[in-house]
């Protein structure tokens, strides 16, 4: 780089940068004299310490020009104008997604092969024929045209044998290339249709030929579904005995309570929750079938029917199951809303189960009550409460003023609030809320009548943090951090890229270790990961973050203690996911008891599909009362303990 492109640099950064100008001025100025000093290294420094405060002076820039829009519009909407519309970005524009970069780095050699394959066909020979292969190779090719290998290492000895090793040799790359195919995930349908009835068809013997022999039939499975009204009129039989003056009368079949049978009552909650269709649109549905059915009783039966109670019954049992089957809980939070106010929807699962909870706040409070299945909260003041307090940085004095209330016993929920309001009245609610936290958490981690969650996989929310004897955060939240780096300088585009190829191949070494965990390659992957986040890239954005990142050593590498835990939080965030999804079909639920119905219904049906089970005949079978089916709870406990037998 020349003298003048040094200088024009700096003219441009002084241009556009927002610190205070006196700043700026030292730092150019520092620079320059650096940049015109004697040595190469001194002068490379420099040129980094520029592309650092361009890189700083671009973010603050952006920062402040969405601000400044921001405050625009605002002033524009209270003039009675519009604000700057709302253009959504290219797909790839601000994409900080790592599933790629984590389905890669846990792809097996197997998982490869079983994805990929190579074979002639006329498309690839056409190909070749493009890339002017001589005759003679391309005559041989012919002959094994139509033919697939599995592997890279079979497709080439069958050519060798064919064309002979040195025309291969020298085509190796372009017949490697062209011959490549991704393998169809293609499973056979016909042994899983059930077979509902048999119908004969019989060839016009009049079209035969007289030598024409029978040789039986050919088999051909076609799918179709009926959807029929079925209305049955009941005659019961009726009985008087004029000695009792009672009426006895014949009882409808089981799940024929009411005016509307069992299979639209269960189909009714089947469609809202697994299909995600509105109440207006079920109600179009029935009436353009000939059922004449009120949005009213389709309300009802979403949120305070007996049906509605037995899945709410179901889904605490679920849930205490799900905390006793596994060492660990996973967790996870997303936005909603219930009758115009914002909410929360809380996500907890493991590979056995999935429950949704919304709550008004995500307090640590909150987040205990879920992991306690709502048992009644119990405080513990203890020397565990007050070293929690001391890392919740309560004042020595506060926590001078808790010791005359220690004791070994636990406070009930009223004794603890009352203790607050005789330290501090109707004030200081942060203090309050964070000793009731510090005793909560005390209580939780001591207590054996419930199952304690030992190890919450999570992000690196604070509501999280604590409650457990082991915090594991997820990989993939971590590594989005590095994508949302969103360098000008080239170089520095390059060194963000250059570490997170090393990030990634650190987190494919914890995959093969939780396949075949040892104690000695526990001592190198900490080593390793010492190492790796040590680097010093000289882009300070960067440097930063693998600080961060090196800070979490001990939340980032509890599957080396636990390798059984998962190394990401996508479970959960595929909860996350499905609220979303459902939030686009009904954007609110608008009373208590709906909110409640919506998350236990959700809850049955993510963990059906988890089970492996139909979410429609579990619903049927729970609506009709026949509960021929075992309950999600002792299936969830029947496949932790590898018994599990699909009831379907």
């Amino acid at each position: 780089m020349t003298k003048y492109s040094y200088k024009l640099l700096l003219t441009q950064c002084e241009k556009v940068c927002p610190m205070k100008r006196k700043d700026i001025a030292e730092l150019l100025n520092s620079i320059q004299l650096d940049i015109e000093g004697p040595g190469e290294q001194v002068r490379n420094n420099a040129i980094n310490q520029l592309f650092n405060a361009v890189e700083s002076s671009v973010a603050q820039i952006e920062q402040l020009t969405a601000e400044n829009q921001t405050l625009k519009d605002q002033i524009n909407r209270l003039k009675g104008e519009q604000g700057q519309p709302e253009i959504k970005p290219q797909k790839n524009d601000g994409d900080i997604s790592s599933e790629a970069e984590r389905l890669q780095a846990e792809e097996t050699d197997e998982d490869r092969a079983n994805k990929e394959g190579f074979k002639l066909d006329k498309g690839c020979l056409e190909k070749l024929k493009e890339q002017r292969l001589s005759i003679e190779l391309l005559d041989e090719l012919e002959k094994i045209k139509g033919n697939k290998f599995s592997d890279e290492a079979a497709f080439i000895k069958e050519i060798e044998s064919t064309t002979g090793a040195t025309l291969t040799t020298e085509q190796h790359s372009l017949l490697i290339k062209y011959a490549r195919y991704r393998k169809r995930k293609r499973k056979a349908k016909l042994p899983q249709i059930t077979i509902d009835r048999e119908v004969s068809c019989a060839v016009d013997v009049s079209e035969l030929p007289d030598d024409a022999v029978s040789k039986g039939y050919e088999p051909k499975v076609v799918q179709d579904v009926i959807i029929k009204t079925d209305n049955v009129k009941f005659q019961r039989e009726v009985y008087y005995s004029p000695s009792l003056k009672k009426r006895f009368i014949a009882p409808v079949p089981l799940g024929y309570e009411g005016e509307f049978g069992p299979h639209i009552k269960s189909n009714i909650i089947a469609m809202k929750y697994v299909n995600g269709m509105t109440i207006p649109k079920l109600v179009e549905f029935y009436q353009n079938i000939g059922t004449r059915i009120s949005s009213t009783y389709i309300n009802n039966q979403l949120t305070i029917s007996d049906n509605m109670e037995k899945f709410n019954h179901e889904k605490i049992d679920l849930h205490k199951a799900g905390l006793e089957a596994s060492s660990y809980t996973q967790i996870d939070d997303t936005g909603t809303r219930v009758n115009g106010q914002n909410h929360y929807t809380q996500i907890i699962c493991t590979d056995l189960y999935t429950v949704f909870f919304t709550t008004k706040n995500k307090s640590r409070l909150t987040i205990l009550d879920m992991l306690r299945n709502f048992e009644s909260r119990l405080f513990l003041l203890n020397n565990k409460t007050f070293s929690l307090l001391e890392q919740f940085k309560l004042a020595k004095k506060d926590r001078q003023l808790l010791t005359q209330f220690q004791q070994a016993t636990p406070y009930s929920e009223d004794e603890m609030l009352e203790i607050l309001q005789t330290l501090y009245g109707a004030k200081n609610p942060r203090k309050r809320t964070r000793i009731l936290e510090a005793c909560a958490i005390s209580h939780y981690r001591q207590e054996t009548g419930i199952m304690v969650v030992k190890i919450l996989v999570c992000d690196d929310a604070p509501q999280f943090k604590l409650l457990t004897d082991f915090l594991a955060l997820c990989w993939i939240h971590e590594g989005r951090h590095y994508k949302r780096l969103n360098p000008v300088a080239l170089i520095h585009q390059e060194k963000v890229d250059k570490f997170l190829q090393e990030f990634w191949a650190y987190y494919r070494t914890l995959v093969i270790y939780k396949k075949e965990p040892c104690e000695q390659q526990t001592e190198i992957l900490s080593t390793e990961f010492d190492r790796l986040f040590s680097t010093k890239t000289g882009y300070d954005d960067l440097d930063e973050r693998i600080e961060r990142s090196k800070n979490k050593k001990d939340e980032l590498l509890v599957v080396l203690e636990h390798p059984e835990i998962p190394l990401h939080n996508n479970l959960s965030e595929g909860g996350a996911r499905s609220e979303k999804r459902r939030q686009d079909v009904s954007l609110q639920t608008k009373t208590e008891k709906g909110t409640k119905a919506k998350d236990t219904m959700m809850s049955i049906v993510e963990t059906c599909k988890k089970l492996g089970i139909s979410a429609y005949r579990f619903i049927y079978d729970r609506v009709s009362g026949q509960n021929k089916m075992p309950s999600l709870a002792d299936m969830v406990k029947a496949k932790a303990e590898g018994t599990f037998i699909s009831p379907e």
